[in-house]
């Protein structure tokens, strides 16, 4: 990720930087006394603003995301890496984008658009995936499984503890059923008939030998329902925090309604002056003219 953003950082200021040099060398060499290289000939040749200028850029921020939500667990500095990055590259962006490319045409647009919901989805199998690294590829949820489940018969003590852990996650294999090609050269240190392996299985003398046992299936169980705890503890995080933080505070949202109602106040004060018929006024009269007179002295 490192090599990745130092080399686009690269590309994106010296490319744009030698195009322009080029062009700037070219135009001075036929610049006479009467024939000045004018300023507006000098942005012309600086580097147009393609249509996917922008994309680009969101890509490679939504990328750079992906890398470091998604395996954070794998590497815990890729935040810190990350933000260094995006420091030096607002400055990268910024000479850029004021040195080296013509003046963008400006657009008005409410939001990052399609980027939000894929910075969304993203952060969405970031939550799942750091719950299987962290589940599966450490040793976090078999140590927790054997201290507080197995510690107890395996060493005999009144608390959980990690003693014998080792033996615990170890397995026995015969040396003499490996064939004669693949069976390891011997050795003065070792001259026993069995050696351990990483792995919870049956031992050979077993009926089921060296078919997964009763501890991998556990183990497999925790881990999976950790995975779910982990997703839906981590959701819920979120949800209590967006509730907590709005997009738009509740003041803002009552100026909001404010400036519609006196818009809409506006409007239809205007048609009523210049005498148009408004749904209100409209419907009022309809409603006038079904009414009948009452003649309460009769009653």
């Amino acid at each position: 990720m490192i090599g990745k953003q130092l080399l686009n950082n690269f590309t994106e200021i010296i490319i744009p930087a030698i195009r322009t040099g080029v062009k700037s060398w070219r135009a001075r060499k036929l610049e006479t006394t009467t024939d000045k290289y004018m300023r507006w000939e000098q942005d012309n040749d600086l580097q147009a603003v393609g249509t996917l200028t922008l994309f680009e850029e969101y890509l490679e921020m939504v990328i750079q995301f992906g890398f470091t939500t998604m395996f954070v667990a794998a590497f815990p500095l890729a935040p810190f890496f990350a933000l260094l990055n995006n420091i030096i590259e607002i400055r990268l962006d910024a000479f850029k984008f004021v040195t080296q490319m013509r003046r963008p045409i400006a657009q008005k647009v409410n939001d990052i658009g399609v980027w939000y919901g894929i910075l969304r989805i993203v952060a969405i199998i970031a939550v799942l995936t750091n719950a299987f690294i962290i589940s599966y590829t450490s040793d976090f949820i078999p140590k927790m499984v054997y201290k507080y489940v197995y510690s107890y018969n395996q060493t005999g003590t009144a608390e959980p503890t990690l003693r014998g852990y080792i033996d615990f996650s170890l397995s026995l294999f015969d040396v003499n059923e490996f064939d004669n090609d693949t069976k390891p050269s011997p050795v003065a240190w070792f001259n026993g008939t069995f050696c351990h392996y990483r792995d919870y299985r049956s031992p050979p003398s077993d009926v089921d030998r060296y078919e997964h046992n009763i501890y991998y299936w556990h183990i497999f169980t925790v881990r999976l329902a950790f995975v779910v705890l982990f997703e839906h503890f981590i959701f819920f995080v979120v949800t209590v925090i967006s509730w907590l933080i709005p997009d738009v505070p509740a003041n803002i949202k009552s100026q909001i309604r404010r400036e519609q109602y006196l818009a809409q106040k506006a409007f239809w004060g205007e048609k009523v002056d210049s005498g148009e018929q408004t749904p209100a006024s409209t419907g009022l009269r309809q409603r006038n003219s079904q009414l009948q007179p009452v003649n309460y002295l009769a009653t």
